[in-house]
């Protein structure tokens, strides 16, 4: 299975930076520690702030994750992976400095994604929900 790679980068004296590599589709698959570890908080916390998402409905668990089965010394296991949009709602819920980071990284994402759009003849950019497609009004 093909997950993606993020990582934030902090160095002594620089900004920190974010390092992204999205699958073929464009998505991003992490596990519940490796997100504990990006936004360095303990795998307790993302566990909790999972079930809240998914008890209140903000999020369906089985649309934003995958079951992974793998068999290791002869031993069945299992490993669930979240997807990127998962990992930005949980940005939200964390108060860390990895988690601020990315929140800005996402905010920053947006406005150039938005920005290159709005060039095509100063139209509207509408997004459509579910889809993923975005369509341009006069």
């Amino acid at each position: 299975m093909e997950t993606g790679y993020i990582q934030i980068i902090r160095e002594e004296g620089k900004a920190p930076s974010v390092e992204v590599q999205l699958t073929g589709n464009n998505d991003l698959w992490l596990t519940e520690w490796e997100m504990a570890c990006l936004f360095n908080c303990f795998n307790q916390k993302i566990e909790m702030n999972l079930r809240s998402i998914f008890k209140s409905r903000l999020l369906w668990k089985q649309d934003v994750s995958y079951t992974h089965r793998y068999t290791d010394k002869g031993i069945e296991k299992q490993a669930v992976y979240y997807n990127l949009e998962v990992l930005i709602f949980l940005s939200y819920r964390i108060a860390t400095f990895e988690a601020q980071i990315f929140r800005q990284f996402v905010h920053s994402a947006l406005r150039e994604h938005l920005q290159k759009k709005e060039v095509k003849n100063n139209r509207k950019l509408i997004w459509v929900f579910r889809t993923g497609q975005s369509c341009w009004l006069n």
